[in-house]
């Protein structure tokens, strides 16, 4: 199987850029995460995940960070500048993949729609 590693430039990965994203980021909650989306003014789409010790032991968030990243690689056109910070719930552990990647899919088209909508203004 090839190794797809997602680059520091496709990653939200500073304590600054985690703020910013949590001070003007769109906040689109779903059953299996909460998705905060704020744009950027250069591409590519950046990813970071906020896997919490609520979640459950390093093997419970860990599996939540590779699943979420699969997701992510999974979706069809990422917008070309945008920050994604992604809160995994609990829920996400029982649920077969192609129903989180449904919920992220439908997420992130709500996510995507309201931020061109506040640039079309």
């Amino acid at each position: 199987m090839p190794s797809h590693p997602f680059r520091k430039t496709q990653r939200v990965r500073r304590r600054g850029e985690f703020q910013h994203v949590f001070e003007i980021g769109y906040r689109i909650p779903s059953k299996y995460f909460t998705l905060l989306l704020a744009p950027r003014s250069s591409p590519p789409a950046r990813i970071g995940i906020v896997a919490s010790r609520k979640l459950g032991d390093a093997v419970r968030r860990n599996l939540a960070k590779r699943v979420i990243r699969e997701v992510f690689r999974h979706l069809d056109t990422p917008p070309a500048a945008v920050d994604v910070v992604v809160i995994p719930r609990r829920e996400l552990f029982n649920a077969p993949f192609i129903d989180i990647e449904r919920d992220f899919r439908t997420a992130w088209g709500r996510g995507s729609s309201r931020i061109q909508q506040n640039n079309a203004r």
